[in-house]
């Protein structure tokens, strides 16, 4: 693990994933998109920045949301129902990315020719170069798409190409969807209600899996150690930075054994049928194990809820539950917390500089920089860090090595948020983050009234 951070970072800092990617996926440089201008002089980085702007700095007429960054912390991409940013784009929803160097703005969600997708498009989730962006949509955007149901595409920012990476099955069922790309864009998580992707799925459940893309070999990680089929469904994955780990929630039962010592440690099938409760497990495309990413305090297996994660190492497994996952919480408040795969202990991250507990709840969906010691998170919280009074929902940087604590959605001048943020995200270094916020006061000129998508600099 110690020699994956070391080469990326060393890739991060160079601008591109190349210490990464294989040879059959190595862009030469991360070049504009086809037809764009060749030479763009970088912009002045402001602390905090509106990203779902047009290029000309035209404001989105309907929300953004959903964003990501590269690596590098360059390229941003995000979801938008905004019919302003991009010719083309509609309410639909479209894809999008804006390069912090340039200011530009381009549409994602595109055949190779250009044509914008005629439906929806959604998940979208960018390579550390930033130039691999994959996305589920509706549309017939390539050769081979099925657009009776969701197909995922990956979209070649330099070539301009858009090609589709699994469709639905012609007369079947089964769609395709929620795609997460690894940093070093060879692998690429999914979810599918297919059952022709592997030999022996016979489930009859939405299952994850990995599309090897230089070998186009596709195998099912939903499943136990031992091969065994997941009993329920499975779905958001979450991909480490080389691939070898992938990560998903679930409503199966059979995925991983008991905790030694600790009858029923296994939730009971009505706790896993309620809405927006699961479990979280981490499948290591290495060795083949399957494992319990999340467990309460006692070593049963705890429910989570909203969003998960993994460092880029795959060390980390991030995730929040209602439930009282270590010894000292008493705050009868979700938090967001980080299960460490390798010693298996598991550590609160939503607390204040002083280690007092939250007094609301914390929302996963956590990002870890690539040493292991920034953690990103939202929280309901007004005493995470001094003079929250705001009330509404914030996001926060904690830095695990001092205990410090600082909030990121406040105007360059440190005025308070005036609306809710959340799904906040990194780069690899832990250095520029990702946000959207229903703020208006964030930065000057913002009048649309409606949800953004913003970029902060961390020192």
């Amino acid at each position: 693990m110690r020699h994956l951070r070391r080469a990326v970072v060393a890739a991060a800092v160079a601008g591109t994933c190349a210490a990464l990617l294989p040879a059959v996926l190595l862009p030469t440089a991360l070049l504009p998109a086809a037809g764009a201008a060749s030479a763009a002089a970088p912009r002045p980085a402001p602390r905090i920045e509106r990203v779902s702007v047009a290029s000309d700095g035209t404001q989105a007429d309907a929300e953004s949301h959903g964003a990501s960054l590269s690596a590098d912390g360059r390229t941003v991409v995000f979801l938008s129902r905004a019919g302003t940013l991009a010719p083309g784009a509609g309410p639909a929803g479209h894809v999008f990315v804006r390069d912090l160097r340039t200011g530009r703005t381009e549409l994602i969600s595109a055949a190779s020719d250009g044509t914008p997708a005629d439906s929806w498009s959604s998940s979208p989730s960018i390579s550390g170069d930033g130039r691999y962006v994959v996305f589920d949509s509706g549309a017939d955007l390539a050769p081979g798409s099925n657009p009776a149901g969701s197909d995922v595409f990956v979209r070649d920012r330099r070539t301009g190409r858009t090609e589709v990476l699994v469709a639905n099955r012609t007369g079947g069922s089964g769609s395709n969807h929620s795609a997460a790309i690894s940093t070093t864009g060879r692998y690429v998580a999914f979810v599918s209600g297919r059952d022709d992707l592997v030999p022996g799925d016979t489930n009859q459940r939405e299952d994850v899996f990995v599309l090897d893309r230089r070998s186009g070999t596709t195998q099912r990680v939903s499943v136990t150690s031992d091969g065994t089929q997941a009993d329920g469904m499975s779905g958001y994955p979450v991909i480490s930075a080389d691939g070898s780990r992938i990560g998903f929630r679930t409503a199966a039962r059979n995925l991983a054994p008991e905790t030694a010592g600790k009858p029923g440690s296994r939730r009971p099938a009505a706790d896993l049928a309620r809405p927006g409760l699961y479990g979280f497990y981490v499948h290591d495309l290495r060795t083949g194990r399957t494992e319990r990413a999340a467990e309460t305090y006692d070593g049963l297996q705890a429910l989570v809820t909203g969003g998960t994660g993994l460092s880029p190492d795959g060390r980390y497994a991030l995730f929040s539950s209602p439930e009282q996952v270590v010894a000292d919480d008493t705050n009868g408040a979700q938090d967001v917390y980080a299960k460490d795969l390798q010693t298996g202990t598991t550590r609160r991250l939503s607390l204040a500089a002083d280690g007092s507990q939250a007094d609301g709840a914390s929302y996963g969906g956590a990002a870890m920089s690539v040493d292991n010691e920034r953690v990103f998170f939202a929280s309901d919280a007004g005493n995470l860090v001094p003079g929250d009074t705001n009330d509404r929902q914030d996001v926060f940087v904690r830095n695990l090595r001092t205990g410090a604590v600082e909030r990121l959605n406040v105007a360059a001048d440190g005025t308070q948020d005036d609306g809710n943020a959340g799904e906040v995200r990194t780069d690899l270094l832990g250095r520029t983050a990702v946000f959207n916020s229903w703020g208006r006061n964030l930065v000057p000129g913002d009048t649309n009234g409606t949800g953004d998508v913003f970029v902060r600099r961390l020192g």
